[in-house]
Parts: structure tokens; C-alpha cells; sequence
């Protein structure tokens, strides 16, 4: 489904860049992309990661560098709203690297970030620089951005997450509403039986072109995004809570316990016990596409 364009305006902020914190109860479903390249750190909260077909769960640490015009969201587990979820965000363009040839190699992980680019093992010191960011002043904070990026550049525990590099259109603004509000939609009513009709009726299209215009847009077919997004969520509930199996199945859409495990297991190639078993492992993640 088609993001909605998120205008960052660095040139009327007259800024190089744009750095904020977040601290919220729940980071709500927001699809969206922009022409800037964003940095993304973790530093407390869990849910689901959505960067373009991707869908994989967060947790504390968690460092994503997101591409130019991919389209992105991190989602709150719905059932911890009343946590309070943290964040450091940067957004900026190549462009302002170009004026240092020394820079140049940045290029590549820019590219690379096209698809957005999951850090497995952030180095302290990469924390330590994005974590003292908002403390030094604005001349500081240009040299300590330059080694935050050099830093990102020369970590090869790296994991490219979408399959698909998204077109750089620019859609009306009334298409971009209808996408907003249908993509939230989706992501805020899991639990509920959501179906390809129901989806049609609700973007004023026929079930085949809202099949197409989905599939075209976001990558996956509606089914398969809406049934990873479920698993995902699936994952959370059986990380932190101690909720039986079925009740997390029905709590996540599924109609049936048989489908729920059968769906579990050709995403996750675990079943949801073997998962739960498996998890202080942390050897659950992975990179899913179509």
C-alpha cells in the first residue's frame, strides 16, 4: 500500500539535518516515507518494524537505517501501552555529504540503505554517539553525525530487510489520506477479521483492483502482509506474556488454533511452542519477503 509522503522542510527549518527523541506510551501505525535518509535507535520499547515489505519485531537497541523514500513504520505491542517506548531519530539527505570527497564512500551505505539496513550488533561506541547527541551543540553535533555514519559504514554486521526498492513517486494528497487511513486501519484491527472485500469496500475499489494496487505498492500480496503482521504480533505475545497458545491465535485474527500453527510454522519454520522454547535464544530473526 502506498505510503504517505511525510514533508521534513530541513531547508525552511534552515537546518542540515533534523534530530528529535521520541518518548511516548505507544508509537501508533504511521506508513510514510521521505526524501531524507533516516537513522532510527531503539532505546527502549517492543513491537513490530515495518520497512517496506519487511516485517520483523523491535526491541531495545534496535538500529535501522532507513532509505531514501522507503516507505516505514515501528508499531507498539498493542498490549503494552502502558510502557514507555523510546527513541532517537536522525533524518538527512546525502546531499550534504557531497561537499567532503572524503565522504564519498558513504555513497555505498546509502545505497545499500535503499532497501533499509538492520545493525545486529551496534558497537558501544556508535551508541555512545548517538545517545550524547541531544547534550553537545550544533557545530559538534555535524562532526559527531560524520562518525556516526563512518561508524554505520565500516559495521559489516549488517542485514539488508526489504526485497523491493520502491519507486520515488509522489502520490495527490487525497490518495495519500486514503493510504494513511487504510494502512492504519489494517495494523490497529489485526484481531479482527479483516478480508480482501472488506479492504475494497473500504478504499472504494473492487476486490481485484485493491488486490493489484497492494500487491503493486507494498510488494507482498494483502494476505501475506496481513498474516505476517499477525505472526509478528504473535511473537510478542508468546515473548512476554505467559498467555496460552490459543488464546494468542484468536487474539491475533485467526479464525482456528490448526491455521494459526500451520501459518506460525511456514513463517517462522517453528511451531509457537518451539518458538517460546526458543526465544532467550534469540535465534528467531529473520528477513521475510515474497
Amino acid at each position: 500500500m502506498k505510503p504517505v509522503v511525510e514533508k521534513i522542510r530541513l531547508k525552511e527549518l534552515k537546518k542540515s539535518f533534523n534530530f528529535f527523541k521520541v518518548e511516548k506510551e505507544y508509537l501508533e501505525p504511521y506508513w510514510h516515507h521521505h526524501p531524507e535518509i533516516e537513522l532510527t535507535y531503539i532505546v527502549k520499547g517492543q513491537g513490530t518494524r515495518f520497512v517496506g515489505n519487511s516485517i520483523l519485531p523491535y526491541f531495545e537497541n534496535d538500529l535501522v537505517l532507513v532509505g531514501s523514500h522507503l516507505p516505514h513504520t515501528w508499531v507498539s505491542l498493542l498490549d503494552a501501552k502502558n510502557e514507555v517506548q523510546k527513541a532517537f531519530v536522525f533524518q538527512f539527505s546525502a546531499e550534504i555529504f557531497n561537499q567532503f570527497p572524503e565522504c564519498q564512500q558513504f555513497q555505498n551505505l546509502f545505497n545499500e540503505a535503499e532497501k533499509g539496513l538492520h545493525f545486529m550488533a551496534p558497537k558501544p561506541k556508535l551508541i555512545r554517539l548517538i545517545k550524547k547527541f541531544s547534550k553537545i551543540s550544533g557545530p559538534e553535533q555535524i562532526s559527531t553525525l560524520v562518525q556516526i555514519i563512518y561508524q554505520l559504514y565500516v559495521d559489516s554486521n549488517k542485514n539488508c530487510l526489504s526485497t523491493k526498492i520502491y519507486n520515488k513517486g509522489i502520490d495527490n494528497e487525497k490518495n495519500q489520506n486514503k493510504i494513511e487511513k487504510t494502512t492504519t486501519y489494517i495494523l490497529e484491527n489485526l484481531n479482527k477479521k479483516l478480508t480482501v472485500n472488506l479492504m475494497a469496500e473500504r478504499t472504494n475499489l473492487v476486490s481485484q483492483s485493491f488486490s493489484r494496487w497492494f500487491k503493486n505498492s507494498i510488494g507482498l500480496s494483502f494476505i501475506t502482509y496481513l498474516n505476517l503482521a499477525r505472526i509478528e504480533y504473535a511473537c510478542q505475545l508468546l515473548m512476554t506474556t505467559e498467555m496460552p497458545i490459543q488464546e494468542i491465535a484468536f487474539d491475533c485474527g485467526f479464525e482456528s488454533l490448526s491455521h494459526f500453527n500451520r501459518t506460525f510454522k511456514k513463517i517462522k519454520e517453528k511451531s509457537p511452542s518451539e518458538f517460546r522454547k526458543v526465544w532467550p535464544h534469540k535465534t528467531l530473526v529473520k528477513t521475510i519477503g515474497e
